[in-house]
């Protein structure tokens, strides 16, 4: 709320003094913010202002990464056509055009995602591949760490839960180096999942215990919920099979 304030501040500002580029950089920003309060068809409305700003002054980075904001909203509305649709147009900028190699990989990996919302695993996996190379390439380890989170969850719908839990370790390992707690929790609560998946639900457990008490202690409500849940299905399992 505070930064849509500041937000409005500067778009207002932007348009008295004729800023187009100032003016477009407002409206991407508080489509971002809506977008992080959940306000999508806001976002959208916010993004579209911005897109028609930096088509008419020529700024072809900003259209790019407008284009890859549009698809991350349509993502969370669940219109993964329309995702896929946007992120190809981002991909198509930063990779054959400005040479934004950054760029070129939020846009593999966003398509990563889409593809995988889809049910279409094996070409989430291509492009989440992608996406792992320049992260390794460019040295950006977070990248890198949610690329391999990301290789893990498309093993684990194709159901190959041991190479799920393969690139799970490495998303563990490198969120820990880095420090990133709400990362190392989703790669915890993961390799629960799949250890669950694989009828070993004592390590199941053990994973779901650790995501917990992370979620706990950085505040992660909707993870401490989702832990509990977890840990409600492994200890359910565990007396069932028992009894079987």
């Amino acid at each position: 709320r505070k930064a849509i304030e500041y937000h409005e501040k500067h778009l207002k500002i932007a348009i008295e003094t004729g800023d187009r580029g100032g003016e477009g950089k407002a409206y991407g920003n508080l489509g971002n913010d809506y977008y992080s309060l959940g306000d999508y068809r806001k976002a959208i409305e916010y993004h579209e202002k911005c897109l028609k700003i930096v088509r008419e002054i020529g700024n072809r980075d900003g259209e790019g990464r407008t284009y890859g904001n549009l698809g991350n909203v349509y993502q969370s509305l669940g219109d993964y056509g329309k995702a896929i649709k946007y992120h190809e147009k981002h991909l198509k900028i930063v990779s054959g055009e400005i040479g934004d190699r950054d760029g070129e990989g939020r846009a593999y990996g966003n398509l990563g995602n889409a593809y995988q919302s889809l049910g279409d695993y094996r070409k989430a996996m291509e492009y989440h591949e992608k996406r792992l190379k320049i992260a390794i390439e460019t040295g950006d380890r977070g990248r890198e760490g949610k690329a391999y989170g990301n290789l893990g969850s498309a093993y684990q719908s194709l159901s190959d839960y041991r190479k799920a839990i393969e690139y799970y370790e490495k998303f563990l390992k490198i969120a820990t180096e880095i420090g990133d707690r709400g990362g190392e929790g989703a790669a915890y609560g993961n390799l629960g999942n799949a250890y669950w998946s694989l009828g070993e639900h004592r390590k199941a457990i053990e994973y779901h215990e650790k995501d917990l008490k992370t979620a706990i202690e950085i505040g992660d409500q909707g993870g401490e919920g989702a832990a509990y849940g977890n840990l409600g299905n492994a200890y359910w399992s565990q007396i069932g099979r028992a009894h079987v």
